[in-house]
Formats: C-alpha cells, sequence, structure tokens
C-alpha cells in the first residue's frame, strides 16, 4: 500500500552535539581567570612593596641609632679634645716658668766660683731680672777681666755674656757686664721628655 504524506515533511534532521563549544562561552572564564591572576599577582607585589618597606624602615632605624652613637661618641671626642688643649697649655705654661726659673742660690755660687778662679777681680753690684745678670766689678788689668769673662763662659750655667767697655780708674779697671743663666738640663729629663714627647 502506498502512503502519502500530505503534511509534508516533518522530520527535521536531528542536531548533533559534538565537542565544539560556542566562542561567546570561553569569555567569562577567562574573565574570572584574568581577574583572580590580578588579584593574586597584585596580593604579591603588594606583599613585596610592604616587605622591602619593612626592611627599607628596619635599615633607617639602625641608621638613625648609628648616627645617634656616633654624634655622642664625637661629642665625647669633642670634649676630650678640649679637655687635652687646655692641659697642653697648662703644660707649656708649667714648663715655661720651669724654664725660666732662676734659681738665685745657684746662680750666685756659679757666679762665686767663676769670680774665684780669676785673680784680682771683684763684683761691686749685681742685678737680676729674669735670667738676666747686670754686674759691674774691677779688676787690676784688662787680662783680669779677659779671664773672668773666660771663666764665666766656662761654667756652662753663662749664656750670651756681653763685656762692656772697661775704663781706667785709680790704677785698676771698671767694667760692666751681661749675662744670661741658663742651667743646663739634666740628661735624664732629657730623655723623659723625649719620652713623653714621642707619645
Amino acid at each position: 500500500m502506498i502512503k502519502i504524506n500530505l503534511a509534508g515533511n516533518t522530520r527535521k534532521k536531528a542536531v548533533k552535539v559534538g565537542t565544539k563549544i560556542a566562542p561567546m562561552s570561553l569569555t567569562p572564564l577567562l574573565a574570572i581567570v584574568i581577574a583572580v591572576g590580578s588579584v593574586v599577582g597584585g596580593y604579591w607585589w603588594y606583599m613585596d612593596l610592604t616587605g622591602r618597606s619593612k626592611d627599607l624602615d628596619t635599615k633607617i632605624r639602625d641608621a638613625e641609632a648609628e648616627k645617634a652613637r656616633l654624634e655622642a661618641v664625637i661629642k665625647a671626642d669633642q670634649v676630650y679634645e678640649s679637655r687635652k688643649k687646655i692641659l697642653e697649655a697648662r703644660v707649656k705654661v708649667i714648663e715655661g716658668l720651669q724654664k725660666n726659673q732662676v734659681s738665685p742660690v745657684l746662680a750666685l755660687d756659679q757666679l762665686a766660683e767663676a769670680v774665684e778662679r780669676t785673680q784680682f777681680v771683684w763684683l761691686q753690684s749685681l742685678e737680676q731680672r729674669d735670667t738676666i745678670l747686670n754686674m759691674n766689678g774691677m779688676g787690676t788689668s784688662l787680662n783680669a777681666i779677659a779671664d773672668f769673662y773666660t771663666n764665666l763662659n766656662a761654667t756652662g750655667y753663662f749664656k750670651n755674656v756681653d763685656l762692656g767697655p772697661s775704663q781706667e780708674s785709680g790704677g785698676n779697671f771698671t767694667f760692666s757686664l751681661r749675662c744670661e743663666f741658663s742651667p743646663p738640663r739634666p740628661a735624664a729629663s732629657n730623655a723623659q721628655a723625649e719620652i713623653t714627647g714621642g707619645n
């Protein structure tokens, strides 16, 4: 028997569902991956910057502490330097006083020894100002005065001996003499000065 379909072809071809996915369905997934990646990357970057900031803060605190410590050391050094300068000035003053200090007894002993070694010379006046001695005397001859000059130099205690002009007076000769009393320093004190000066 023959069947006729008057309604026409009502069958539709079945749509095959395959493995292909439309491009529109990948966009939200890609957006989520990008968003999550951005959040993770941003968090990692933030944590890295935070760690660096903490390290820099620690280094700044350490540097400020070191600066404060060094400032204290510098101030202490300045105090010590000022004290050192004051003490050096005092030492110089004391050394100057000791150097310029003249022992009248020692000066007169050395002068008396020079007079005793010289025959026919005697002193009439003696004046002392600090280390300078001015004296007037009389001798029986110019040779006796010259011997006194030589003996005064030979003691080693008198420097810059300056003999003034001699004048004849009643058969004798008057003279004036100026010199600087400078006792030699002992060798031990010189060695001590060299040792302390070397430090």
